[in-house]
């Protein structure tokens, strides 16, 4: 299930930025694809890491704990993986304000 609502999501994006005149990546191009802008509040699912960039190779900044809330402001895909990574700000926690990327099979996002 949680799949179908990546899927989803990632399908509308695209739809998006297709309807706004925007080109919608291959999979070949999303690898070297910018993030894509996109808004959603959440919180992590588990304890995760705060990330300098969208790879699990770079630098941790720190350790979100389960709960924590947090708000994206874009998401990477790299058109061959199960989940996304997520540009964040941290609104909760030891690490509010700071900013960074979380990996989405972390992410939990809601509405409010």
């Amino acid at each position: 299930m949680r799949k179908n609502k990546i899927r989803s999501a990632v399908a509308a994006a695209a739809i998006t930025a297709a309807a706004l005149g925007g080109a919608v990546a291959t999979a070949p191009e999303a690898a070297a694809a910018s993030c894509n802008p996109w808004t959603q509040k959440g919180k992590t699912t588990t304890a995760v890491n705060l990330r300098s960039n969208h790879s699990t190779s770079s630098a941790a900044l720190g350790v979100l704990s389960k709960g924590t809330r947090v708000t994206s402001n874009c998401l990477w895909w790299d058109g061959s993986s199960q989940y996304q990574w997520y540009r964040i700000k941290v609104t909760s926690g030891a690490n509010a304000g700071r900013t960074g990327w979380m990996w989405g099979a972390y992410f939990w996002g809601f509405a409010n």
